[in-house]
């Protein structure tokens, strides 16, 4: 990397969602640390700036008020700049630095613009070609250590000003003394309706934190019409009287000033919950068809509850679902317990799931941690072991088809004298049909037991009471199961 030249002009390309501008902020300051003695500048939409708004980690900025890349490369050469140092991922912004002659470009060689660039970053990706998720907190410090800065801090920053917060006061004088808690609930997304929590059971959180917590509740929306309506909804729906944003949006420096004095955030993964945590709020985030390591803080105040179906993460803006199951299945009791965990300082976990994780504890073979001991004294450690298991009641009747197997039996009970009667159902080499079908039903290739395991945990996740899967295995030989 080229080093830096004394009083030399460095141009930040900021990326345009404001979530991902806040997740940029640990590596903004490490390039001003860096950079001690150039002026940087900052590009960005007028709303990014809005949201940054202090000049500590830039001194001038740029407003990008157009996308025409030609036009934007005009505006760049009067600035000299030895350094566009490109947080945006797009082609444009790659072809508009390259234009404008700017010595060195760094960034992501994504949107197939590498070759516009001076010095290339390659998101690491898995083995079938997807971009393999990783916090884009440690996605943008790359960009700023591949330039020789100091990324160990990862703390997210945002300023608040505090004649913001007295004009928000005064704009909503309930809050300067509001008796309780003060929690914000953030239930829309620009993301998309499917990372949307039903407003129904925002309105029932509020209603609860409200009857347990003497909490005064507030909606905050963006002032568009699907939030605005959404907002409606939970004030309608819930018993109590809730401060409703959407009524009167608040300018974004009195966003932030909201976000500062609250108690409690409650949020769908959206940009306000960086705010939240750049605020050092105590944050329930709810998770549905994104991964949340895409966007993880490692925040010790926050807890994060994960709708993991089995059709998630989706990472798609609608659900094409029948169900909306991923957001569904996170309930209410839920968010309330994480709620009064953190209100009462005694967070128990960082990561809620709304289903239980099995773990690979041999090839292809997957266990319920709870049980892995008592699995493991009735020696069912692998597939192999569960085939040849025969100490158990077999459940074998006229209809019941010849690769199918079913047996009862009985097992310790973690922490209880009382043993748990299980079932174990087994699949031996079903026909080809019977698998072809399957995966046109599917829509993918998989075996019979998944078929049983994906149906059960549809059916959890609307809340009926279904028998839990504590072990799973599944062998392939060549294509067929």
């Amino acid at each position: 990397m080229q080093s830096e030249r004394a009083n030399s002009n460095i141009l930040v390309w900021l990326p345009s969602p404001m979530g991902d501008a806040i997740l940029c902020t640990p590596a903004l300051r490490a390039i001003r640390e860096h950079f001690r003695s150039s002026r940087i500048w900052f590009l960005a939409n007028p709303v990014i700036r809005q949201i940054l708004s202090s000049d500590a980690f830039n001194d001038e900025w740029i407003e990008q008020e157009e996308n025409n890349p030609i036009a934007i490369s005009a505006r760049l050469k009067q600035g000299k700049f030895s350094h566009a140092i490109l947080f945006k991922n797009s082609f444009a912004s790659a072809l508009a630095v390259f234009l404008a002659r700017i010595p060195v470009r760094i960034g992501y060689t994504r949107e197939k613009r590498g070759f516009l660039l001076t010095d290339r970053l390659h998101a690491p990706k898995l083995p079938g070609g997807k971009f393999k998720p990783q916090s884009m907190i440690d996605y943008y410090l790359a960009i700023a250590s591949r330039l020789g800065a100091d990324t160990a801090d990862r703390r997210l920053e945002l300023p608040a000003d505090p004649l913001a917060k007295e004009r928000l006061l005064s704009r909503l004088p309930e809050l300067a003394d509001a008796g309780g808690p003060i929690v914000v609930m953030v239930p829309g997304g620009a993301f998309g309706p499917s990372k949307c929590w039903p407003g129904v059971r925002f309105a029932q959180t509020a209603d609860r934190l409200i009857v347990d917590c003497n909490a005064k509740v507030v909606i905050s929306v963006a002032p568009v019409k699907n939030e605005i309506q959404t907002a409606q909804q939970i004030c309608n729906e819930s018993r109590h009287k809730l401060i409703n944003i959407g009524d009167n949006p608040l300018p974004l420096d009195e966003l932030k000033a909201l976000f500062s004095i609250a108690d409690l955030v409650v949020t769908n993964d959206t940009g306000p919950r960086h705010i939240a945590i750049a605020l050092l709020r105590k944050v329930v985030s709810l998770f549905g068809p994104n991964d949340p390591a895409w966007t993880d803080t490692g925040f010790e105040n926050e807890i994060q509850i994960v709708g993991n179906v089995p059709c998630e993460p989706c990472n798609r803006p609608n659900c094409r679902e029948k169900q909306h199951l991923c957001m569904e299945s996170i309930t209410v009791d839920m968010v309330c317990d994480a709620a009064k965990e953190l209100l009462e300082g005694s967070r128990k976990h960082a990561k809620i799931k709304t289903q239980r994780e099995l773990v690979e504890t041999s090839r292809s073979f997957f266990i319920d941690p709870e049980y892995e001991s008592s699995l493991s004294n009735a020696g069912l450690t692998s597939v192999d072991a569960v085939f040849s298991f025969e100490d158990a009641a077999n459940l074998a009747k006229a209809n019941l088809a010849r690769f199918r197997s079913r047996f009862q039996f009985e097992i310790e009970t973690p922490g209880s004298p009382n043993p748990t009667t299980v079932f174990l159902k087994r699949y031996d080499r079903p026909p080809v049909p019977v698998q072809l079908k399957n995966w046109l039903s599917a829509r993918r290739r998989t075996s019979c037991g998944m078929i049983e395991i994906d149906s059960a945990r549809r059916l959890t996740a609307f809340g009926i009471n279904t028998p839990r899967t504590i072990c799973c295995g599944e062998l392939w030989g060549g294509f067929f199961e």
